[in-house]
């Protein structure tokens, strides 16, 4: 008796365990290499780590008291180019429509809690500027004197941020950063 009611438990985990939420859809273990941007696309740098106490976020969310939605993994990773600019790449997955929910929420939030002129914090320049669901957008301080760059864009089942920042004036060189940001959605796309 003992013996059938431990194999009948088994089958009945077992069971419940395959038709779980995780059955429908695959949960990723992590973001593959292929996807995140590669020494061809950095002039032949290599991306690493991202260096501890990095204080511009990933994710952007504008709004402090206004959530945005969260990715099921993501991975993070950074590289000089040249002496000047550091290029930092944050590669999220999200389930269904996740990502698209992600930048359609960004763009609501900039409406919202985006800064101008003097001010430090993310303020909007562009929206659907290398193709559908992308934003440029600044991260300023320094009274809104010197900013980072941003592109983040909804590629699928990715959202893809790539941030600039300069060492020296403290001004991202946009036109760079949307180079970057265009291979980095098409590897996101691959």
């Amino acid at each position: 008796m003992r013996r059938t009611l431990m194999v009948m438990t088994a089958v009945i985990l077992g069971l419940v365990s395959a038709s779980g939420p995780a059955a429908g859809q695959q949960r990723p273990r992590g973001i593959p290499d292929r996807v995140m941007l590669q020494p061809d696309d950095l002039g032949g740098a290599a991306p690493g780590p991202v260096e501890d106490g990095l204080v511009w976020s990933l994710l952007p969310q504008p709004c402090a008291d206004t959530p945005v939605p969260q990715p099921v993994v993501s991975r993070t990773e950074a590289t000089d180019l040249g002496t000047r600019f550091r290029i930092y790449e944050n590669v999220a997955w999200y389930r269904g429509d996740g990502a698209h929910a992600y930048i359609t929420e960004l763009k609501a939030q900039f409406a919202r809690c985006g800064v101008g002129g003097d001010e430090e914090g993310f303020d909007p320049v562009a929206e659907d500027h290398l193709g559908p669901d992308t934003v440029l957008f600044l991260g300023t301080y320094d009274e809104g004197d010197r900013y980072v760059g941003y592109v983040a864009a909804a590629v699928g089942h990715y959202v893809v941020v790539v941030m600039m920042s300069d060492s020296y004036l403290g001004a991202a060189d946009l036109t760079t950063l949307n180079g970057l940001a265009s291979a980095a959605m098409s590897r996101a796309a691959a």
